[in-house]
């Protein structure tokens, strides 16, 4: 078992930041911007952290809460922090995880280590580049019409989010 998916990231990240309990992981999830990038359902967010407790990345105490049910603090085990900290300065491989992974990176880079996120923006422009070369290096022609289609969208689609991250870079530059 390992750690997958975004959320999970996202969940290290925020315990990163302080210690917390499930409904206020939530809440960030549900009315920041982090939701936007990640959908998360609250069943799945108490899924997500029983994983992390087992992989031994995160631990909890109780917090007893006078009248009211005890509730767990999560916080972040070395483990865990080392994990999440060799995971957020890696640029993903492929495009399509532009979309959820490379923004949840640069949402905690910019929270936790500013001075970090040119160089994550940089080495993603620099994966992107080396993708479009391999896309590029497979056309040929006579190719069958619909494999045309697909490699064609494909390069189209990396351009696009080459030119996005200039232009992110050169945002970043200017601040």
């Amino acid at each position: 078992m390992q750690i997958r998916e975004p959320a999970e990231y996202a969940i290290l990240g925020l315990l990163s930041e302080q210690p917390m309990h499930g409904y206020e992981m939530f809440q960030r999830f549900e009315h920041g911007t982090l939701g936007e990038i990640v959908h998360l359902e609250m069943s799945q967010m108490y899924a997500f952290l029983k994983k992390l407790e087992r992989l031994e990345a995160i631990e909890a105490v109780i917090e007893k809460q006078g009248a009211r049910p005890p509730r767990k603090i999560f916080h972040l085990t070395e483990q865990g922090r080392a994990t999440f900290t060799a995971w957020l300065t890696q640029p993903v491989e492929k495009p399509r995880d532009i979309r959820i992974l490379f923004l949840i990176k640069l949402y905690f880079l910019l929270r936790l280590h500013p001075e970090r996120a040119e160089m994550l923006i940089e080495e993603q422009i620099q994966a992107c580049e080396r993708f479009l070369s391999y896309l590029q290096s497979r056309q040929n022609e006579g190719e069958p019409f619909f494999d045309h289609v697909v490699l064609r969208s494909r390069i189209y689609q990396t351009q696009a989010l080459l030119e996005w991250l200039r232009e992110l870079r050169a945002m970043r530059l200017q601040q």
